[in-house]
């Protein structure tokens, strides 16, 4: 019988069929226009919940759903789209025109005669379908102002900014926050474009009070920059820091915003040669704008950054200039670094002359110009350093200067601010003026380091207030509280689980 046995489970191991081998299924691509249909459908479909944080979900994807739009997807996903006001679709579809296909000819079978009645009407009421939320509506309008303003068609982009803006001020929706917003920050974007950013002002000073009074933190972040912005455009410094002492900038606001309100307000005191805080708006400002992109505004800050270090007497280190996307950018930077760490007149002059249109067109040349005082002082600073005893004449000849008098009034000055240990003396009541310079005393015995350590201090001090302040919760959900008998079953519940589980180990193994 033994025997027997074997033969049969070896028989039925031969004669097992084998298992034919499994080809994966193709994947199906789809076409982005259904893929770009289908998100913008789902988009509409979390607005017209009205939750605030599911609108702040969407519009944090803008970047990927703007790389989606096209005529096509527009045109028919507003027409699809229900809204309240029957010209909604009509009226928005003008700006995005859009002549759909003929579809291809299909045979239609011909019913044929018979003497049956005509069929009943289903008892099932028809469903009607509901109208769009405000939130979605107003998100369709963002979509097609920022197609517009893509395409560089500024004069319909502006009516659809204006379109949202009056729409939010009627339903009056803290939801809608988000959405007018972006659409105050593309309607200020067409106004610089079209060299009417000016005319702006008013319009811009009336929708901050009424967006403070409404408590709308994200429109009020956009109208205070977008106000600064406008303000040192047109050249009203004054106005700008009085802007800035008076408003307060919202604590909710993203770090985009919050980015580009510190880059303006290290403007304004950099203007006002408050050097210090500047260096520390500016640093700020770099650290809060986005890992990934934004290459432009990184560019733009680093340059003001560069040029308050000069004018605070620090020199930049040379690796900044070496990264891939400031090297080309920081070309003339480097070469007034140069200049400047040289103390060399001839060869700041020479590069304010040659890359003065540059200067001019990122508004540095202003506080490049006050730079001329550093020069001479690192001269000086050399000067003494390498002469005990120098005529005020040859002082003159290395400045690069023809008046002695006017020499001797800046190697004065340089020597009240404390750059230089030295006298101005002469050997007769009448003879030549020279200056003698003192021996160099030990930098650590002054007050020196103790300044700059307490800058620092400060300085990490207000960074990790702010970085406090940047903290930020999911909101609290009403959790409902297990009672002690039913905690119980669960731990008894995942007791018994793990026994099993164990069981299920040991057979296996």
């Amino acid at each position: 019988m033994p025997p027997m046995a074997n033969a049969t489970v070896e028989k039925m191991e031969v004669d097992e069929p084998k298992n034919a081998e499994v080809k994966p299924a193709p994947e199906v691509v789809k076409d982005p226009t259904t893929v770009a249909l289908e998100t913008l459908k789902e988009h509409c479909a979390l607005l017209d919940k009205g939750e605030t944080h599911l609108i702040s979900r969407v519009i944090q994807v803008l970047g990927k759903t703007r790389k989606m739009l096209n005529n096509e997807v527009l045109h028919r996903t507003i027409s699809q789209q229900p809204s309240a006001n029957p010209h909604f679709a009509e009226n928005l579809n003008k700006h995005v025109p859009f002549n759909a296909p003929p579809a291809p000819a299909q045979l239609i079978p011909v019913p044929m005669e018979t003497n049956q009645s005509k069929p009943s009407k289903s008892p099932r009421k028809s469903l009607k379908p509901t109208n769009s939320s405000p939130e979605s509506d107003n998100y369709l309008q963002l979509l097609v102002l920022m197609y517009l303003v893509d395409k560089k068609n500024y004069k319909e982009s502006i009516d659809v900014a204006s379109s949202i803006i009056k729409s939010v001020e009627q339903h009056d929706r803290r939801s809608l926050d988000p959405i007018a917003a972006k659409a105050f920050f593309y309607l200020c974007l067409v106004h610089e474009r079209l060299d009417s950013f000016k005319s702006l002002q008013n319009y811009l000073n009336a929708k901050l009070r009424s967006a403070t009074l409404r408590r709308f933190p994200e429109s009020q972040a956009v109208l205070i920059y977008s106000l600064l912005r406008c303000y040192l455009i047109n050249r009203q410094y004054h106005s700008a820091a009085g802007l800035v002492s008076k408003v307060s900038f919202p604590e909710g606001a993203n770090n985009n915003d919050l980015a580009r309100y510190m880059y303006y307000q290290g403007r304004i005191k950099a203007l006002q040669l408050d050097y210090t805080e500047a260096s520390g708006y500016f640093l700020q400002a770099q650290r809060k704008a986005p890992q990934e992109g934004a290459i432009g505004f990184k560019q733009t800050v680093q340059k003001w950054i560069i040029v308050i270090n000069l004018l605070q007497g620090e020199i930049p280190d040379r690796h900044v200039f070496r990264q891939p996307i400031f090297r080309k950018c920081l070309a003339p930077y480097l070469e007034l670094t140069h200049a400047v760490r040289l103390g060399d007149i001839a060869k700041f002059n020479s590069v304010l002359q040659q890359f003065s249109n540059n200067f001019e067109s990122d508004d540095t040349l202003t506080l490049i110009v006050r730079l001329r005082q550093n020069v001479i002082k690192t001269a000086i600073k050399q000067i003494s350093v390498a002469y005990s005893r120098i005529y005020i004449k040859d002082i003159a000849k290395k400045l690069l200067m023809d008046n002695e008098i006017e020499t001797e009034y800046i190697v004065a000055k340089a020597i009240a601010d404390g750059a230089i240990d030295a006298v101005i003396t002469c050997d007769t009541k009448d003879g030549v003026r020279y200056m003698q310079s003192s021996e160099t005393a030990d930098v650590y015995r002054t007050t020196e380091p103790q300044t700059h350590f307490d800058s620092r201090i400060k300085y990490c001090l207000e960074l990790h207030n702010q970085a406090v302040k940047a903290l930020r919760y999911p909101p609290k959900n009403k959790v409902e509280v297990e009672s002690i008998e039913q905690q119980r079953e669960r731990e008894q519940q995942e007791l018994e689980f793990a026994k099993e589980l164990a069981e299920e180990d040991e057979d296996d193994f």
